[in-house]
């Protein structure tokens, strides 16, 4: 088995390795608190900023089923003609030759 030698820890790291929880702690609330009077992380920020993913995460879920839901219809137009003179028709107004569009007024 091997011995370890124990040395002597000197200036800043065995003031760390004595106090370090406390003074981390100690830093981290000195840190935050001067940030927070000069205005630059402010907690009224952080909830601004929570609710603002909140709103972004959403719209990205409804982008993603909108994606999935065009992606599947053009499939669905690639894969028959009889679907894509449907949408044709129905989304573009597309007619045949002989065909008129004819709109009614409420």
């Amino acid at each position: 088995m091997v011995a370890r030698r124990q040395t002597k820890q000197t200036g800043v790291a065995a003031f760390l390795l004595e106090r370090g929880a406390g003074f981390l702690y100690v830093y981290a609330t000195l840190v935050i608190s001067v940030g927070v009077f000069r205005g630059e992380t402010s907690i009224g920020r952080y909830f601004s900023l929570i609710k603002s993913r909140a709103v972004l995460e959403e719209a990205v879920s409804g982008l993603r089923s909108e994606n999935s839901r065009l992606s599947e219809e053009i499939s669905r137009i690639k894969q028959s003609k009889e679907y894509a003179r449907k949408v044709l028709r129905e989304k573009y107004h597309v007619t045949d030759e002989d065909e008129k569009i004819v709109y009614y007024a409420d």
